[in-house]
């Protein structure tokens, strides 16, 4: 390269480059993202575009949250918050984390960050050294693998089956824990399936951990745990454990129970020498999150402010689950079982795989170009065969989707 040309002369592909480290070199795209993004550029371009690839609430946050919030930004500067989270919002993390496991929680005990998505991270990034291993099960959540290897461990992915109830059993977590086993990493409700662990199923987790790889720690990612239908019960992992371990870390936040992705506030709870080093981390990386963000989170776990708001929200979500559960049985070759929680179904659709489609990959890139329907291939999930579909959209989208789907695939 002629380093006389001016530079913006020179094509981007000429530019020279950092190199890439082998660790963020490996590292790959979110699929639901691209996806996502994909079906946006379809609609911009004035498509009618039906878009169940998104893990996003449709609903706006409570109303107390905007009306504070203004009030706020009206009255007061917006300075940088203290690293580990607002005072007044981590004593109200801590408290109501302490009700729900039946713990006395300190302010101590919690870091708030830009999501629970960056909460998990810096967990991993602060503690995970080369050859410790994560275990969790697939069906997984896309960033799970990418995490534990960005950070310098070693994913050992255990894979259920649909016939097994997605569910990851004693005696497969028996076979996967050794020496090097730092974490057991579960998300009840799950995404993409829904899933959810009962009381019984945690603890009899728990005592493989505890007998087969004492040091370990559980991971809970209880950030579905309000969604949950048909008198499923998110079981506290402190509660399911009791008497039996505490080593137990928790990952939370308010972007799905209250409709506040865009806010990004996610909490860790775990014991005070961990957040310790969380908290000089993320000191260095990104600071405190976003200081309004943090009043809004705060006011959207005032329960007598924000309660109805949330319960209408969460009435809402049984009624579009219902409906898509319907309309999907309706579907041919689409076999699935009824969420727990959160806000996915994750049909089998190896039927109509081979002979009409190559993978399930290839199936959802036809859907999107020619049936103009978003979801998000099993495969990214590390679950191939299966496709995810959020109804977190109105009732008429997903009306209208099954419709689209069912002359896609013809009716069961």
């Amino acid at each position: 390269m002629n380093t006389d040309q001016p530079l913006e002369s020179i094509a981007p592909s000429e530019l020279p480059s950092p190199a890439i480290n082998p660790r963020a070199a490996g590292v790959h795209p979110s699929v639901t993202l691209s996806i996502s993004a994909k079906a946006t550029a379809l609609a911009a371009q004035g498509e009618r575009v039906l878009d169940f690839s998104a893990g996003q609430p449709d609903f706006l946050p409570p109303k107390a949250v905007a009306e504070e919030l203004s009030m706020r930004l009206a009255e007061r500067s917006v300075g940088y918050a203290p690293v580990p989270g607002t005072p007044a919002l981590r004593a109200l993390v801590a408290r109501l984390q302490g009700e729900h496991h039946g713990r006395k929680f300190s302010s101590g005990n919690v870091l708030v960050s830009c999501g629970a998505k960056h909460s998990l991270a810096t967990l991993f990034l602060v503690t995970l050294q080369a050859g410790d291993e994560v275990v969790f099960a697939a069906p997984y959540w896309v960033s799970y693998p990418e995490m534990v290897r960005l950070a310098g461990g070693t994913p050992r992915i255990v894979t259920t089956t649909h016939a097994g109830g997605f569910k990851l059993t004693p005696a497969q977590l028996e076979a996967t824990l050794g020496p090097r086993t730092r974490y057991v990493l579960l998300n009840s409700p799950s995404n993409p399936t829904g899933v959810g662990y009962t009381r019984e199923e945690l603890r009899a987790l728990g005592e493989v951990v505890v007998r087969r790889a004492p040091e370990a720690w559980l991971v809970v990612d209880d950030i579905y745990r309000t969604l949950v239908y048909d008198g499923f019960e998110a079981t506290s992992a402190f509660r399911a454990l009791e008497g039996l371990s505490e080593r137990i870390i928790v990952i939370d936040g308010v972007s799905k129970s209250h409709a506040m992705t865009g806010y990004r506030i996610g909490f860790l709870i775990a014991p005070s020498p961990l957040i310790d080093a969380a908290k000089a981390f993320q000191g260095q990386v990104t600071s405190g999150a976003s200081t309004p963000a943090q009043w809004a989170a705060e006011v959207a776990l005032d329960e007598s402010r924000c309660g109805e708001d949330v319960a209408a929200m969460r009435v809402a979500f049984a009624r579009r689950r219902r409906i898509m559960i319907d309309g999907l049985s309706s579907v041919r070759g689409f076999d699935f079982i009824p969420p727990d929680g959160a806000f996915y179904v994750f049909p089998d659709v190896t039927e109509h795989l081979g002979d009409e489609h190559a993978d399930d990959i290839e199936l959802c890139s036809w859907l999107l170009d020619e049936h103009l329907v978003a979801c998000v291939p099993g495969s990214a999930f590390g679950a191939p065969g299966h496709i995810r579909l959020s109804f977190a959209t109105d009732d008429q989208m997903i009306r209208e989707g099954i419709a689209r789907l069912q002359a896609a695939f013809g009716e069961a």
